[in-house]
């Protein structure tokens, strides 16, 4: 089964910008029967992961997250949700019963979401990615890191399972692994489905923008800041 706690990654001690408080009062609003459970920089210095570990230490939050979210779930189970996922909607009919289930993710090329996954305690799937980022440094012999996002890990092991990269429902081998097509969770404004009942804001605060980009999220971030402050979403 299932339990309803979604785990968050914030692992930096900043406090949380107005674009990711919005989408956390949509969590709040729409699942107030769920627990938040939130992994720290300490939490996951503790999970005793190299990969992890050497992301934290050089401050790539996503990558450290990539590793930790599949932990979480295999340890403990839940929700796990990045911070800019916004919810309009409940998503019980997609909860498995038992073993491990996310959604097709359509960015030019076809992956699998990373950004939402639902898992019960102990799933071969959660499990076996860990076990990938596990094996592995982030910090690699030459200097460069190992920067492969996990969307691409999860689809090199689902395909172990069968997976096809077909935007359809899809029930996997070896563990109740269940894939659902990428319109119930979209990616961005321009691919949103009516039958989304999260999108992905893709807010990536770890990222590098142009001073072009910078601006236009500086107005954007003033608007957002208002509208929260006056009206709390």
């Amino acid at each position: 089964m299932v339990p309803k706690v979604i785990h968050l990654c914030w692992f930096s001690d900043d406090p949380f910008p107005v674009e990711i408080k919005i989408c956390l009062a949509s969590w709040k609003y729409i699942l107030p029967d769920y627990t938040v459970r939130r992994w720290t920089y300490t939490d996951a210095m503790a999970i005793g992961c190299d990969y992890i570990t050497e992301a934290l230490r050089a401050r790539k939050w996503a990558f450290a997250a990539d590793a930790v979210r599949f932990y979480a779930l295999y340890k403990e189970g839940g929700i796990y949700m990045d911070s800019d996922i916004l919810l309009t909607g409940r998503f019980d009919a997609f909860v498995p019963e038992h073993g491990f289930a996310t959604f097709n993710e359509l960015w030019g090329v076809l992956l699998l979401q990373a950004a939402f996954l639902i898992g019960e305690k102990g799933n071969s799937f959660c499990e076996e990615v860990f076990g990938y980022y596990n094996s592995r440094h982030f910090l690699r012999a030459d200097g460069s890191y190992d920067m492969l996002v996990s969307p691409k890990v999860m689809v090199m092991i689902a395909e172990k399972r069968g997976y096809k990269r077909e935007d359809v429902e899809q029930h996997l081998t070896g563990g109740d692994v269940v894939i659902y097509p990428s319109c119930y969770v979209s990616p961005c404004k321009k691919l949103r489905s009516p039958k989304a009942f999260a999108h992905h804001q893709v807010y990536g605060s770890w990222r590098e923008h142009r001073w072009g980009r910078k601006v236009e999220r500086f107005v954007k971030h003033l608007f957002l800041w208002v509208r929260f402050t006056l009206f709390k979403r």
